[in-house]
């Protein structure tokens, strides 16, 4: 049992490192992070393509510059399929580990050693989730290489800031306060009160669709920020959002300060859902009015 704990403790310092790291360094705007797999040879020749202009022919055969840096390479279906498989498998292992963190309250530990592997796992859970996406896809997460490696990433480095930002956009300091001051923290203590105050309740279900929501959260970062799709990145943050709220409303029917707690995470994914909106529309807006091929969405 104590050799269960220690091998915890032990990954924590492996996974956190960069992964908390990446949350001041790396490039995920919204403070919800994930990754596409990188390092590999073929992920140097995907960013060496992605790195020339693809080109479209207009009517009258002059080439005309696509306006996108990202790698929308698979159809519709081809792309949801394998962020769905991705976030069910990110989300099982999550779910394993959360499990595991109740169990420990049944198990023969002195209540400073329980503690101490509970919080241990939720912090590897919580605020190293993308390290568990790491793992699925085989590589290292987009946020830990651009710690790294911080002149290298995928794609086109100015997308995200070529993007056309409403009128509200919020200040670039106050992501990482969101993320790393306010988000994360509220989750941790969310979940602490489910698995450390209502243990002898039924938490499987609220705890399957929490570590849901991260992993979907993880796959947005992958899509939007790793493809740098707006409009294939809006269906994934929809849905990441619809299932953050079911978990805030799972976790209020078990304790309801767990669920107000939710509720910080929630207020500031819907600000990412409704920018990644905007950004939608302005790019269809462009694309209409460039009439580039092939679509950028």
């Amino acid at each position: 049992m104590k050799k269960h704990g220690t091998l915890i403790l032990g990954a924590l310092l492996g996974l956190l490192t960069s992964d908390g790291a990446a949350a001041i360094r790396g490039r995920s705007r919204f403070g919800v992070r994930g990754s596409r797999p990188v390092g590999t040879t073929r992920d140097v020749v995907a960013r060496r393509k992605v790195a020339t202009p693809s080109f479209g022919v207009a009517s009258g055969g002059t080439r005309r510059p696509v306006p996108r840096g990202g790698a929308c390479s698979d159809s519709t279906p081809e792309l949801f399929a394998k962020v769905a498989l991705g976030a069910a498998v990110e989300a099982g292992l999550m779910y394993g580990l959360a499990r595991y963190a109740v169990k420990v309250n049944a198990m023969d530990y002195s209540k400073v050693v329980a503690r101490s592997i509970q919080a241990g796992v939720l912090l590897l859970i919580i605020f190293g989730s993308a390290s568990f996406g790491a793992i699925v896809d085989n590589g290292l997460s987009a946020a830990s290489k651009q710690v790294l490696d911080p002149n290298t990433i995928p794609g086109d480095e100015d997308w995200y800031a070529n993007l056309k930002k409403p009128s509200w956009n919020p200040p670039g300091w106050l992501f990482p306060i969101m993320w790393l001051v306010v988000s994360k923290p509220t989750q941790f203590m969310a979940v602490w009160k489910l698995i450390t105050q209502s243990y002898e309740k039924d938490l499987s279900i609220p705890l399957a669709v929490y570590c849901s929501h991260l992993a979907l959260g993880d796959a947005w970062n992958k899509v939007f920020f790793g493809l740098e799709c707006t409009g294939r990145g809006l269906a994934v943050i929809l849905t990441f959002w619809s299932v953050l709220l079911l978990s805030a409303y799972l976790f209020y029917g078990v304790d309801k300060y767990a669920g107000l707690l939710l509720l910080p995470t929630s207020a500031w994914v819907t600000v990412a859902t409704a920018l990644n909106w905007s950004f939608t529309i302005s790019t269809n807006v462009k694309l209409r009015h460039e009439k580039p091929f092939p679509s950028a969405m």
